[in-house]
């Protein structure tokens, strides 16, 4: 009995040295592998900031000679001489300083023309005055026979050889409307020189 117990023990013993603890976990069932799942895509970066293009190095402009300074006197060059101020037609002229003398002589001038003209529109008008009481009397003697005959020049004498009393006084009243607008003429230049003396 003994025998068949030490025997049991000792096969437990040795089949426990190849069996796994029973404490120990089961080994997990062998299954399909699975496929690895990709890595998560990274952000993606911000794209760079574009190159600042570089200006492009400006050549120089080749340095011109500075132009001759004029001299200060210098007039062969064109627009030197400044062109002169042309006249103003607004401005009053300077009065000069006048001479007395010179004054006086030219005042007695103008009083003695003016009064050599008054004399002739005066003279003028006179003859046309008589001029037309002339002819007044022709007619009032072409119409009436009984005054004496008029004084005509030769040459009106020659006018009138042959016509008849009436004709006589037609030609005598065209003289006469000449001699009174003739006179009404001498009148009225004698009339505006009376208005217009001279100032001094």
């Amino acid at each position: 009995m003994k025998t068949l117990l030490g025997l049991a023990l000792g096969t437990a013993v040795l089949c426990g040295c190849h069996d796994a603890p029973r404490d120990a976990a089961p080994a997990p069932p062998i299954t399909a592998a699975k496929p690895a799942e990709p890595a998560p895509a990274q952000a993606e970066a911000p794209p760079a900031p574009a190159p600042t293009p570089q200006p492009k190095p400006v050549e120089k402009a080749e340095a011109k000679p500075p132009a001759p300074a004029a001299a200060p006197h210098d007039t062969s060059l064109p627009g030197a001489i400044p062109p002169s101020p042309l006249p103003d037609p607004s401005a009053k002229p300077v009065d000069k300083p006048v001479d007395p003398l010179q004054w006086l002589q030219d005042s007695q001038a103008r009083q003695a023309d003016y009064k050599r003209r008054l004399e002739d529109a005066d003279a003028k008008l006179q003859a046309a005055a008589v001029t037309t009481s002339s002819w007044e009397k022709t007619i009032l003697a072409f119409k009436n026979p009984y005054l004496p005959r008029p004084v005509l020049s030769p040459e009106d004498a020659a006018t009138i050889k042959g016509m008849n009393g009436i004709q006589r006084v037609e030609w005598a009243n065209g003289k006469l409307a000449d001699a009174r607008t003739a006179m009404d003429d001498a009148k009225k230049a004698l009339d505006d020189l009376k208005a217009n003396p001279p100032l001094n």
